[in-house]
Protein backbone atom coordinates (compact mmCIF):
# COMPACT_ATOMS: atom_id res chain seq x y z
CA UNK A 1 0.00 0.00 0.00
CA UNK A 2 1.20 3.52 -0.80
CA UNK A 3 2.17 5.54 2.27
CA UNK A 4 0.26 8.75 2.85
CA UNK A 5 2.84 10.99 4.53
CA UNK A 6 0.24 13.58 5.53
CA UNK A 7 -1.86 10.98 7.35
CA UNK A 8 1.14 9.44 9.11
CA UNK A 9 2.62 12.72 10.29
CA UNK A 10 -0.52 14.78 11.06
CA UNK A 11 -3.57 12.65 11.70
CA UNK A 12 -2.44 9.28 13.00
CA UNK A 13 -3.78 9.19 16.57
CA UNK A 14 -2.36 7.40 19.59
CA UNK A 15 -3.78 6.86 23.05
CA UNK A 16 -0.49 6.97 24.96
CA UNK A 17 -1.94 5.96 28.34
CA UNK A 18 -3.92 3.02 26.95
CA UNK A 19 -0.96 1.89 24.83
CA UNK A 20 1.34 2.02 27.86
CA UNK A 21 -1.18 0.00 29.89
CA UNK A 22 -1.61 -2.66 27.23
CA UNK A 23 2.11 -2.77 26.37
CA UNK A 24 2.81 -3.52 30.03
CA UNK A 25 0.41 -6.46 30.06
CA UNK A 26 1.70 -7.75 26.73
CA UNK A 27 5.19 -7.80 28.20
CA UNK A 28 4.14 -9.15 31.61
CA UNK A 29 1.53 -11.72 30.60
CA UNK A 30 3.82 -14.21 28.86
CA UNK A 31 4.71 -16.40 31.84
CA UNK A 32 1.39 -16.14 33.76
CA UNK A 33 -0.46 -17.04 30.57
CA UNK A 34 1.88 -19.93 29.85
CA UNK A 35 1.11 -21.32 33.30
CA UNK A 36 -2.49 -21.83 32.22
CA UNK A 37 -2.36 -22.25 28.45
CA UNK A 38 -0.43 -25.51 28.51
CA UNK A 39 -3.48 -27.14 30.13
CA UNK A 40 -5.96 -26.09 27.43
CA UNK A 41 -3.96 -25.40 24.24
CA UNK A 42 -2.34 -27.89 21.90
CA UNK A 43 0.13 -27.62 19.01
CA UNK A 44 1.83 -24.41 20.08
CA UNK A 45 4.44 -22.75 17.91
CA UNK A 46 8.07 -23.56 18.67
CA UNK A 47 8.91 -19.90 19.27
CA UNK A 48 5.78 -19.34 21.35
CA UNK A 49 6.45 -22.16 23.80
CA UNK A 50 9.77 -22.65 25.58
CA UNK A 51 10.33 -25.66 27.82
CA UNK A 52 13.44 -24.12 29.38
CA UNK A 53 11.48 -20.99 30.32
CA UNK A 54 8.72 -23.14 31.79
CA UNK A 55 11.22 -25.08 33.91
CA UNK A 56 12.88 -21.91 35.24
CA UNK A 57 9.46 -20.44 36.05
CA UNK A 58 8.49 -23.66 37.84
CA UNK A 59 11.64 -23.57 39.98
CA UNK A 60 10.88 -19.98 40.93
CA UNK A 61 7.31 -20.84 41.90
CA UNK A 62 8.40 -23.96 43.79
CA UNK A 63 10.61 -21.87 46.06
CA UNK A 64 7.91 -19.34 46.92
CA UNK A 65 5.85 -21.34 49.51
CA UNK A 66 9.01 -22.57 51.24
CA UNK A 67 10.47 -19.06 51.36
CA UNK A 68 7.18 -17.71 52.69
CA UNK A 69 7.01 -20.34 55.45
CA UNK A 70 10.63 -19.82 56.46
CA UNK A 71 10.09 -16.06 56.48
CA UNK A 72 7.07 -16.35 58.79
CA UNK A 73 9.03 -18.78 60.95
CA UNK A 74 11.85 -16.26 61.34
CA UNK A 75 9.40 -13.45 62.17
CA UNK A 76 7.76 -15.64 64.82
CA UNK A 77 10.83 -15.09 67.01
CA UNK A 78 9.92 -11.41 67.19
CA UNK A 79 6.25 -11.98 67.85
CA UNK A 80 5.14 -11.79 64.23
CA UNK A 81 4.09 -14.49 61.82
CA UNK A 82 3.86 -18.11 62.91
CA UNK A 83 6.31 -20.97 63.50
CA UNK A 84 6.71 -23.49 60.72
CA UNK A 85 3.98 -26.12 60.87
CA UNK A 86 4.33 -29.08 58.52
CA UNK A 87 0.61 -29.90 58.73
CA UNK A 88 -0.40 -26.33 57.92
CA UNK A 89 2.10 -26.40 55.05
CA UNK A 90 0.67 -29.61 53.59
CA UNK A 91 -2.96 -28.57 54.00
CA UNK A 92 -2.54 -25.20 52.25
CA UNK A 93 0.47 -25.60 49.96
CA UNK A 94 0.32 -29.21 48.77
CA UNK A 95 -2.04 -28.29 45.93
CA UNK A 96 0.51 -25.65 44.85
CA UNK A 97 3.08 -28.37 44.17
CA UNK A 98 0.51 -30.69 42.62
CA UNK A 99 -0.36 -27.87 40.24
CA UNK A 100 3.32 -27.33 39.39
CA UNK A 101 3.76 -31.06 38.82
CA UNK A 102 0.81 -31.02 36.43
CA UNK A 103 2.22 -27.93 34.74
CA UNK A 104 5.58 -29.59 34.06
CA UNK A 105 3.84 -32.74 32.78
CA UNK A 106 1.77 -30.68 30.35
CA UNK A 107 4.84 -28.71 29.27
CA UNK A 108 6.64 -31.93 28.36
CA UNK A 109 3.55 -33.00 26.43
CA UNK A 110 3.50 -29.67 24.55
CA UNK A 111 7.20 -30.03 23.74
CA UNK A 112 6.66 -33.51 22.32
CA UNK A 113 3.78 -32.17 20.23
CA UNK A 114 6.00 -29.49 18.70
CA UNK A 115 8.45 -32.13 17.51
CA UNK A 116 5.69 -33.86 15.53
CA UNK A 117 4.42 -30.68 13.84
CA UNK A 118 5.36 -29.69 10.26
CA UNK A 119 8.62 -27.77 9.95
CA UNK A 120 8.51 -24.00 10.23
CA UNK A 121 11.31 -23.76 7.66
CA UNK A 122 9.15 -25.63 5.16
CA UNK A 123 6.36 -23.07 5.69
CA UNK A 124 4.25 -25.76 7.30
CA UNK A 125 3.66 -24.05 10.62
CA UNK A 126 3.45 -20.59 12.19
CA UNK A 127 6.23 -20.53 14.80
CA UNK A 128 4.47 -18.03 17.10
CA UNK A 129 1.14 -19.88 17.20
CA UNK A 130 -0.52 -19.82 20.63
CA UNK A 131 -1.96 -23.25 19.93
CA UNK A 132 -5.34 -24.74 19.09
CA UNK A 133 -8.36 -23.88 21.20
CA UNK A 134 -10.09 -26.83 22.84
CA UNK A 135 -13.42 -27.96 21.32
CA UNK A 136 -15.07 -27.54 24.72
CA UNK A 137 -14.60 -23.78 24.37
CA UNK A 138 -15.34 -23.62 20.65
CA UNK A 139 -18.60 -25.54 21.17
CA UNK A 140 -19.68 -23.46 24.18
CA UNK A 141 -22.83 -21.57 23.17
CA UNK A 142 -24.29 -19.66 26.14
CA UNK A 143 -26.49 -17.56 23.83
CA UNK A 144 -27.37 -20.39 21.41
CA UNK A 145 -24.73 -19.28 18.90
CA UNK A 146 -20.99 -19.89 18.64
CA UNK A 147 -18.72 -17.43 20.38
CA UNK A 148 -16.02 -15.59 18.48
CA UNK A 149 -12.38 -16.56 18.94
CA UNK A 150 -11.85 -13.12 20.44
CA UNK A 151 -14.49 -13.71 23.13
CA UNK A 152 -13.10 -17.15 23.91
CA UNK A 153 -9.54 -15.89 24.32
CA UNK A 154 -10.33 -12.74 26.27
CA UNK A 155 -13.22 -13.92 28.45
CA UNK A 156 -14.14 -17.61 28.31
CA UNK A 157 -10.72 -19.25 28.70
CA UNK A 158 -9.49 -16.90 31.46
CA UNK A 159 -12.94 -17.02 33.07
CA UNK A 160 -12.69 -20.81 33.25
CA UNK A 161 -9.46 -20.57 35.23
CA UNK A 162 -10.76 -17.65 37.28
CA UNK A 163 -13.60 -19.81 38.60
CA UNK A 164 -11.19 -22.64 39.44
CA UNK A 165 -8.83 -20.23 41.19
CA UNK A 166 -11.62 -18.64 43.22
CA UNK A 167 -12.87 -22.07 44.29
CA UNK A 168 -9.43 -23.12 45.50
CA UNK A 169 -8.95 -19.76 47.20
CA UNK A 170 -12.19 -20.22 49.13
CA UNK A 171 -10.86 -23.55 50.41
CA UNK A 172 -7.69 -21.88 51.67
CA UNK A 173 -5.38 -23.19 48.96
CA UNK A 174 -2.49 -20.85 48.18
CA UNK A 175 -2.53 -21.97 44.55
CA UNK A 176 -5.95 -20.32 44.23
CA UNK A 177 -4.71 -16.70 44.24
CA UNK A 178 -1.93 -17.70 41.84
CA UNK A 179 -4.45 -19.04 39.32
CA UNK A 180 -6.69 -15.99 39.79
CA UNK A 181 -3.83 -13.57 39.09
CA UNK A 182 -2.69 -15.60 36.08
CA UNK A 183 -6.22 -15.66 34.67
CA UNK A 184 -6.41 -11.87 34.91
CA UNK A 185 -3.10 -11.50 33.09
CA UNK A 186 -4.33 -14.07 30.57
CA UNK A 187 -7.38 -11.95 29.77
CA UNK A 188 -5.62 -8.59 29.72
CA UNK A 189 -2.81 -9.97 27.57
CA UNK A 190 -5.27 -11.03 24.86
CA UNK A 191 -7.22 -7.78 25.19
CA UNK A 192 -3.94 -5.95 24.56
CA UNK A 193 -3.13 -8.09 21.52
CA UNK A 194 -6.58 -7.51 20.02
CA UNK A 195 -6.36 -3.78 20.77
CA UNK A 196 -3.11 -3.58 18.84
CA UNK A 197 -4.55 -5.63 16.00
CA UNK A 198 -7.70 -3.48 15.78
CA UNK A 199 -5.68 -0.29 15.61
CA UNK A 200 -3.31 -1.68 13.00
CA UNK A 201 -6.22 -2.67 10.74
CA UNK A 202 -7.98 0.68 11.25
CA UNK A 203 -4.75 2.54 10.43
CA UNK A 204 -4.48 0.61 7.16
CA UNK A 205 -8.13 1.31 6.29
CA UNK A 206 -7.87 5.01 7.16
CA UNK A 207 -4.72 5.41 5.10
CA UNK A 208 -6.33 3.68 2.12
CA UNK A 209 -9.33 6.02 2.38
CA UNK A 210 -7.04 9.05 2.62
CA UNK A 211 -5.24 7.93 -0.54
CA UNK A 212 -8.51 7.37 -2.40
CA UNK A 213 -9.98 10.73 -1.34
CA UNK A 214 -6.81 12.76 -1.92
CA UNK A 215 -8.12 14.33 -5.13
CA UNK A 216 -11.58 15.11 -3.75
CA UNK A 217 -10.50 16.38 -0.32
CA UNK A 218 -7.27 18.23 -1.01
CA UNK A 219 -7.22 19.15 -4.71
CA UNK A 220 -10.94 19.79 -5.24
CA UNK A 221 -11.52 21.01 -1.68
CA UNK A 222 -14.73 19.09 -1.07
CA UNK A 223 -16.26 18.90 2.42
CA UNK A 224 -15.87 15.83 4.70
CA UNK A 225 -19.51 14.90 4.04
CA UNK A 226 -18.52 14.25 0.42
CA UNK A 227 -15.22 12.47 1.12
CA UNK A 228 -16.17 9.79 3.68
CA UNK A 229 -15.06 12.12 6.47
CA UNK A 230 -11.62 12.91 5.05
CA UNK A 231 -10.39 16.45 5.64
CA UNK A 232 -6.91 17.82 4.96
CA UNK A 233 -6.19 20.40 7.64
CA UNK A 234 -4.03 23.45 6.98
CA UNK A 235 -3.86 26.14 4.33
CA UNK A 236 -3.89 25.09 0.71
CA UNK A 237 -2.56 26.87 -2.38
CA UNK A 238 -5.30 28.75 -4.22
CA UNK A 239 -4.25 27.33 -7.58
CA UNK A 240 -5.73 23.81 -8.08
CA UNK A 241 -2.76 22.87 -10.27
CA UNK A 242 -0.33 23.70 -7.45
CA UNK A 243 -2.46 21.66 -5.06
CA UNK A 244 -2.21 18.76 -7.48
CA UNK A 245 1.57 19.03 -7.57
CA UNK A 246 1.71 19.20 -3.78
CA UNK A 247 -0.56 16.17 -3.48
CA UNK A 248 1.93 14.13 -5.47
CA UNK A 249 4.43 14.63 -2.66
CA UNK A 250 1.95 13.35 -0.05
CA UNK A 251 2.28 9.81 -1.34
CA UNK A 252 5.42 7.73 -0.86
CA UNK A 253 5.30 4.82 -3.26
CA UNK A 254 8.97 3.98 -3.13
CA UNK A 255 9.54 0.30 -3.81
CA UNK A 256 12.68 -1.38 -2.56
CA UNK A 257 13.83 -4.16 -4.87
CA UNK A 258 15.78 -7.03 -3.39
CA UNK A 259 18.25 -8.67 -5.74
CA UNK A 260 18.62 -12.42 -5.41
Amino acid sequence: MKKNLYYRSVLRRRNVIKEFFFDFFLAACSKPRLLLEVFIRRNMGERYFSLSTAILFTVFLAVMPVAKSLGFHALARFGYGRPFDIFYFLIHDLTWYLFLAGFIAMCIDRQLEIKTLPSVFDFGRYSLSSGNIRPMFLNYQPFLKPLSIRTIETIVEPGFFLLIGLGLWLFGQTVGPLIVVCSIFYSLGYFAAYYRGDNFVMDQIDEMIFNEELTSAFIEGRSPSETRGVNYYGRKPADPEMRRKMAENFIDDTNIAVAL
